[in-house]
């Protein structure tokens, strides 16, 4: 019935997944989330973005969705641009973890992520591209994690591509921190979070706090940092283009995001027209 919809919660991962390959926020897709809210449904936006770098979802302000930056590590408040709730990573745990990888893998590059959405490196670890300088450069990863609070390691190999560093690393973290990745690229890149931190984590506080199930949730990804999400709602989509560990996974296809499948298929559980 129009007007009815089947779910409590729309939970959604940004690139590759609600943000289109120019990383914007298409028309369609903002329509959808927006009505959505107009419905009494909850929006929440799961990225492994940090703090600083939310900007395409200014136009979706209107919704008050809540923001899971960092990998549910940090919880943001979009309209001050406040960490509210994170999740650092151990100290003493990440730079064990840090000097075994780079004894096994020389030429790794590492970064730390902060809870302010500030971040650090290494010199072997490359500038990023989003247009913010680092806080801190610094040879000992030890130093990097005394400069914040940090909630992320990033693991960079300049000669292994992410699913070759992928399988060498996670035999060296052997669990201590949550190991995950959202791009697939030539030089790999890895993201370590606190044990136990992940998207779905983050989406299970809140649902905890808001008192809803987790079968009355859609959620939306495309990468390997999304699959414990979408494992975990009762309604899961993942992109015609995600990686091949979720469509292997048996999700539902939303579509491709540059086609603002997102919307289309949020729509069709909201029993909007398109």
């Amino acid at each position: 019935m129009i007007g009815s919809p089947v779910i409590d919660v729309v939970a959604s991962d940004l690139d590759g997944t609600f943000l289109g390959a120019d990383g914007q926020v298409s028309p369609l897709n903002r329509r959808a989330v927006l009505r959505a809210a107009q419905l009494g449904v909850r929006v929440v936006f799961a990225t492994g973005r940090p703090a600083r770098w939310l900007q395409p979802l200014d136009c979706v302000r209107s919704a008050r969705p809540s923001v899971l930056a960092s990998n549910g590590a940090v919880v943001v408040d979009l309209e001050t641009r406040r960490v509210v709730q994170s999740h650092p990573v151990p100290r003493d745990t990440t730079a064990a973890v840090a000097a075994d990888l780079l004894a096994a893998l020389p030429d790794t590059g590492f970064a730390v992520e902060y809870a302010d959405g500030g971040w650090g490196r290494t010199p072997a670890y490359p500038l990023r591209g989003d247009f913010v300088p680092e806080n801190v450069c610094s040879a000992s990863v030890a130093d990097l994690l005394d400069a914040g609070s940090p909630v992320k390691l990033l693991v960079y190999s300049p000669s292994l591509p992410t699913d070759g560093l992928t399988r060498r690393a996670d035999a060296v973290v052997a669990g201590r921190l949550s190991l995950t990745y959202s791009m697939v690229q030539r030089c790999g890149l890895l993201e370590l979070s606190a044990p136990g931190v992940d998207k779905a984590f983050a989406l299970g506080c809140l649902l905890d706090e808001w008192g809803v199930s987790p079968d009355r949730v859609a959620a939306f990804g495309d990468m390997p940092n999304d699959l414990p999400m979408l494992r975990l709602a009762g309604h899961p989509f993942a992109m015609s283009d995600a990686h091949r560990s979720l469509l292997d996974a048996g999700f539902a296809s939303a579509g491709d995001h540059n086609q603002s499948g997102l919307g289309r298929t949020l729509l069709a559980l909201l029993g909007e027209p398109v």
